[in-house]
């Protein structure tokens, strides 16, 4: 953020032609406290339109420890929180085709990546994205920007610059040939989220 390191996320990814998944772990200090340690870990079960299944997550807020439960329906999306007290439930509805876009946990930006089409003559394409954290959802608009060269520690890679417009925040997304996920920017709030090799 801003030029100094405040976390990491470490997740595996496993896509095959009708299923998706991915875990991840997610270590970083609160910006505007930085005595604050967060933890996130996440699982995600999809389908191979990357709509969800299934989705966990578990948090560690200095010890203050919450999980999020996710069910998916058609048209639907429940979600059961936890953090300590009585679990709350709230529902979501949505469309057919959406996908999970969570709170801080980057990886989940490839599954956009994966779903734009690069080949198709509209560039500004819009996926519906369900948000756990927030019990809430949304439109993204997405167009390819540009092709450029980034310089991911001492690689020069070749790039497609994505935008992300939710209409409130603008998010940059670089991705490779192989739409591997190189770095997303968000200029608003000064994050920058780099991958490492």
């Amino acid at each position: 953020m801003q030029g100094k390191e405040i976390g990491s996320e470490h997740y595996v990814l496993a896509v095959t032609e009708n299923s998706a998944s991915s875990t991840s772990v997610l270590n970083f200090r609160n910006p505007s406290n930085t005595q604050q340690k967060v933890q996130m870990e996440s699982k995600l079960d999809m389908d191979g339109h990357f709509r969800p299944r299934g989705y966990q997550l578990r948090s560690d807020v200095d010890g203050k420890k919450g999980s999020i439960v996710g069910a998916f329906n058609p048209n639907a999306a429940m979600f059961e929180y936890n953090n300590g007290s009585t679990p709350t439930k709230k529902g979501l509805l949505v469309g057919n085709d959406y996908t999970i876009l969570d709170t801080n946990i980057f990886h989940h930006f490839i599954f956009l990546v994966r779903l734009y089409n690069f080949d198709s003559k509209e560039k500004l394409q819009r996926f519906e994205v369900v948000i756990p954290q927030e019990a809430d959802s949304g439109v993204l608009k997405i167009s390819e920007a540009n092709r450029e060269t980034l310089s991911i520690g001492a690689k020069k890679v070749e790039a497609r610059h994505l935008q992300v417009d939710s209409g409130a925040l603008l998010i940059h997304l670089w991705v490779d040939r192989q739409l591997v996920l190189l770095k997303i920017s968000v200029p608003s709030s000064g994050i920058e989220v780099v991958r490492v090799y």
